[in-house]
């Protein structure tokens, strides 16, 4: 059975909402694992901006580039430019080995979680599954 579009993007909002659930616990259990938090904020981002994307018919290209996402975003709405993800694309599926490890302070995960909260408000604002 195929699937429609509000249960499509149904499915990354709770995938992303795991991510963001994660990365929440990963900070607050001593002791925080913050480079994986960090993942997982990049992870929230991507997968909201991807649902957004859904939303107004666009195809999903295999991309982890939360910037590259965030412009296709803003050609829908001027709302998607106000967003500054800092550096939040380093700790995408590459941060994951070794030879590219990067450990965050506390604070910059911080800042990376409340980029990834202020994505998920945006975008589910945006999104109206009830239109569908």
């Amino acid at each position: 059975m195929r699937k429609n579009k509000s249960e499509i993007i149904k499915e990354w909002f709770e995938k992303a909402d795991n991510d963001l659930l994660s990365a929440r616990r990963l900070m607050e259990i001593p002791p925080p694992i913050l480079d994986t938090a960090c993942f997982h904020c990049q992870q929230v981002v991507e997968k909201y901006l991807k649902a957004y994307l859904i939303y107004q018919g666009k195809d999903i290209i295999k991309t982890h580039d939360v910037t590259l996402l965030l412009k296709s975003c803003s050609e829908f709405d001027y709302g998607f430019e106000s967003i500054n993800m800092k550096n939040l694309e380093d700790f995408s599926v590459d941060i994951r080995y070794p030879d590219d490890a990067l450990i965050p302070s506390l604070e910059e995960a911080k800042e990376y979680l409340q980029i990834a909260e202020d994505i998920k408000e945006l975008v589910r604002k945006k999104i109206d599954l009830g239109s569908l």
